[in-house]
C-alpha cells in the first residue's frame, strides 16, 4: 500500500480505538454520495425558504435514519 499500512496492523488499529459505531457510521455515511447529494439539495432548499428550514432537516435526518438524542435546543438556537 502507498504509506497507509494495511487496517490489519496494529497501528492502524490503535489509530481508531477511541471511535465508537457512530464515529465510524457517521464517515461512512459522510463519503455516500447518495446522501451527499440529498444534503447539498436540502440545504439549499433550507437557505431559499428559511421558514421551512428546520422542516427540511429533519426531513433528510428522518430519511437517512438519523437522530440527534444530544442535541438540545432547536436547530438555529445560537
Amino acid at each position: 500500500m502507498s504509506g497507509e499500512g494495511s487496517w490489519r496492523s496494529a497501528d492502524y488499529a490503535e489509530r481508531f480505538k477511541t471511535h465508537d459505531h457512530a464515529d465510524f457510521a457517521q464517515e461512512f455515511l459522510r463519503r455516500n454520495p447518495d446522501y451527499a447529494r440529498e444534503y447539498s439539495q436540502t440545504e439549499q432548499r433550507a437557505l431559499a425558504d428559511p421558514a421551512k428550514a428546520q422542516e427540511e432537516r429533519e426531513g433528510l435526518a428522518r430519511r437517512w435514519g438519523l437522530s440527534f438524542p444530544l442535541r438540545s435546543g432547536k436547530i438555529g438556537d445560537g
